[in-house]
């Protein structure tokens, strides 16, 4: 029992695949107006990144004026000598400030001294010329006793 396999007619088929082709174009022809549709209801980026792209600019050349700048040039190894060298400099202004302060207060010590000890000197002048008056007085009142005793 043999069967043969029933086979369509060429032109069932044909007009089967026609169907099926016509089916996925309609398909096709929806999903592309669906995009054009979904393409119409994104809002338009190109005013901010034209704003964008403009702010870049301008930063781009901001950043180009600041590498100009010496400064950036500078490394930590150039800044540390530098900062070196003034400090170098700025121990011998010291230096030679408190040097010169010294020698003031040296000699304005001397000073001071000088007057305490005239000062002494004058104290010790009073103290010797009061105690020759004293002296002197008392000579005399004894003089003077001796005068009147011899006399009398």
């Amino acid at each position: 029992m043999t069967q043969k396999s029933a086979r369509t007619p060429p032109a069932a088929d044909a007009a089967k695949a026609f169907e099926e082709l016509r089916h996925e174009i309609s398909l096709q022809r929806t999903a592309i107006q669906g995009l054009t549709s979904a393409k119409e209801k994104l809002p338009d980026y190109l005013p901010t990144l034209r704003d964008i792209a403009s702010r870049l600019g301008e930063i781009e050349e901001h950043i180009k004026s600041i590498d100009g700048k010496p400064a950036m040039q500078l490394t930590p190894r150039t800044i540390a000598m530098e900062i070196h060298e003034a400090l170098m400099s700025y121990r011998a202004d010291d230096a030679k400030s408190i040097g010169e302060a010294r020698d003031t207060l040296a000699r304005t010590l001397g000073r001071v001294e000088g007057m305490i000890k005239q000062r002494r000197s004058t104290e010790e002048q009073d103290w010797w010329v009061t105690w020759a008056a004293t002296g002197g007085l008392l000579f005399g009142l004894f003089l003077a006793l001796i005068g009147v005793a011899v006399l009398n």
